[in-house]
């Protein structure tokens, strides 16, 4: 995740309140700490059940319905706190399609984990509301207006419900958009954030497309259209009100680095030392996955390769073991190749790494990258 707003407007207004325990700092002192441990966030998939047929889902929704039960999760969830894991990112599927979702996160908060929720909304009524009090973040999922959304998402009707959602879980939790760009929608980005301005909507984060699951890479947008947006997103970041972030393409930090250069060069070296700490793909080191099953994975994306099972040894044993791909992620730099290897930023970028390994080769360019090769050398 790259705060666009952090790096150019100086505010990450959510990102304060979720990551940094409210530190106003340009690089906030749980940042440091967070970047000198490999104790990651985890996306915990929670469920493959969803109610909803969107065509990106990286996760196959319902191709798999077998779920943990409550202890088991419950069990899970001791094991992360066991680790010191600050926050997991409870996902799906849908994951309000379990009756339990408000104990198992109640349980990690009573364990000292941080909980937020990602949802396609479209299950939040008021009394759902009154329950998401135990997370600390709603991320709803839009990816579109109403009939983008809907055809993007498979269910007629899915975006006035989502919206509805957003609006009732905005009035008691911090909330926000989840957009995943492809290109089906990516003219929806703009009239999206000005919906979401007009709602007081406090954060926009574009996740840009990973072929995963149902997504391929015949769904994307190209790298010239990846540019223009990105440039308009940085426009959005200049104001004030909502907080813009983009997940899954580290280019874009080096991106905006390379933009402010050209108009202060004092803020952009503040932002290229605030990506030294958040900058770069943290798949294997920073980030995790568990999905319904147990398994766990170096992201969300990468269910092809599983490192162990929670359930049958200790999140630590698996996560500081001997895995040979876990190994090589975290000194990544060394194996390198291409365009990403000749790269002057791969230090803090290297690309995406399982987008890569999707184009063909794990350590060579990220296909998404669309800095020219003058910007990298």
């Amino acid at each position: 995740m790259i705060s666009l707003s952090k790096l150019v407007a100086g505010e990450a207004t959510v990102s304060k309140h979720i990551t940094y325990g409210g530190d106003s700092s340009f690089i906030p002192k749980k940042l440091k700490e967070f970047a000198s441990s490999f104790r990651p966030i985890v996306v915990w998939n929670i469920t493959n059940r969803c109610n909803l047929r969107c065509l990106h889902c990286y996760a196959s929704a319902n191709s798999d319905v077998r779920e943990l039960t409550t202890e088991q999760c419950f069990q899970i969830l001791d094991s992360l706190a066991e680790f010191k894991v600050p926050l997991i990112l409870f996902s799906g599927g849908e994951p309000l399609l379990r009756d339990d979702i408000f104990e198992i996160a109640g349980y990690a908060k009573k364990k000292g984990i941080k909980s937020v929720l990602s949802t396609n909304g479209t299950l939040i009524d008021r009394d759902v509301a009154e329950n998401l009090r135990v997370f600390e973040y709603v991320g709803v999922s839009l990816d579109g207006l109403a009939s983008t959304n809907d055809r993007f998402r498979g269910v007629e009707g899915a975006y006035e419900r989502a919206f509805n959602g957003l609006l009732k879980a905005s009035e008691v939790v911090l909330s926000g958009i989840r957009f995943t760009v492809s290109k089906y929608n990516y003219r929806d980005v703009l009239p999206l954030i000005k919906m979401s301005r007009e709602n007081d909507i406090p954060r926009f984060c574009l996740y840009h497309l990973v072929p995963a699951g149902r997504a391929e890479f015949r769904d994307d947008i190209n790298n010239a259209e990846r540019r223009m947006l990105v440039d308009n997103l940085l426009i959005e970041a200049e104001r004030e009100g909502m907080e813009i972030m983009t997940v899954d393409n580290p280019t874009d930090g080096i991106y905006t680095y390379l933009r402010l250069k050209e108009i202060d060069s004092e803020k952009a070296e503040m932002a290229f030392e605030f990506l030294k700490f958040r900058g770069g793909d943290s798949s294997g080191i920073r980030l995790a996955c568990i999905d319904h099953n147990g398994n766990v994975h170096p992201n969300q994306f990468w269910w092809d390769y599983t490192i162990g099972n929670v359930l049958r040894e200790p999140f630590e044993k698996i996560w500081s073991g001997e895995d040979e791909l876990l190994k090589k992620l975290r000194e990544k730099t060394k194996y390198l190749r291409g365009k990403c290897g000749r790269c002057r930023y791969k230090e803090i970028c290297g690309g995406f790494r399982v987008r890569a390994y999707r184009y063909g080769d794990i350590w060579g360019e990220d296909p998404s990258c669309y800095l020219s090769e003058e910007e990298i050398q």
